[in-house]
């Protein structure tokens, strides 16, 4: 089950705010990841969340699809190759990449180091990234490492009830 806020009509009550990157308080280690939420769900009423992300080369999610919601990336620095539905999507800065939901997606970053935006829309996605991190001690990347096995069932095991399902390689 999907556990996605659902953006209201209602403008009256959203409450203006304003977050800067760097900001420790908000970032986490996801995977290889230095996210940081520059917007959440609570913060916009469900609309959208919009993440800052920084990874290094080499790193690949597997194959995977949102059920619920768009995921649009703008890369600022570096470069990435996406899969998006069978179709070759080359990131350099400026680029937009879109992934409508229930698309088969992966990329692989490719230069050195790799900054991008990621906007959730609607909400809800981001819950996933937090659930499954720990909060970043420093902006820094976390140290390269293997996954842990442990690790990697957590993550399949929290996906489905924020609408990720995994494309696991037919036997």
């Amino acid at each position: 089950m999907v556990t996605q806020q659902r953006p209201t009509a209602d403008t009256r009550h959203l409450i203006p705010f304003g977050r800067g990157p760097q900001a420790l308080e908000h970032s986490v280690w996801y995977s290889g990841w230095l996210f940081t939420f520059l917007a959440t769900g609570e913060d916009t009423q469900g609309r959208f969340a919009l993440i800052e992300g920084v990874t290094r080369k080499g790193n690949v999610p597997p194959p995977h699809i949102h059920h619920g919601g768009d995921e649009t990336y703008y890369i600022l620095d570096g470069e990435m190759t996406a899969s998006v539905g069978g179709q070759i999507i080359k990131g350099t800065p400026g680029t937009v990449i879109f992934v409508p939901p229930d698309v088969a997606h992966s990329f692989e970053i490719e230069s050195e180091q790799m900054r991008m935006l990621v906007l959730l829309t609607p909400a809800g996605l981001e819950g996933y990234f937090k659930e499954c991190s720990v909060p970043a001690p420093s902006m820094t990347l976390p140290p390269p490492s293997e996954v842990p096995y442990s690790e990697i069932q957590k993550l399949m095991a929290v996906g489905p009830r924020y609408g990720v399902e995994w494309v696991l390689p037919k036997p």
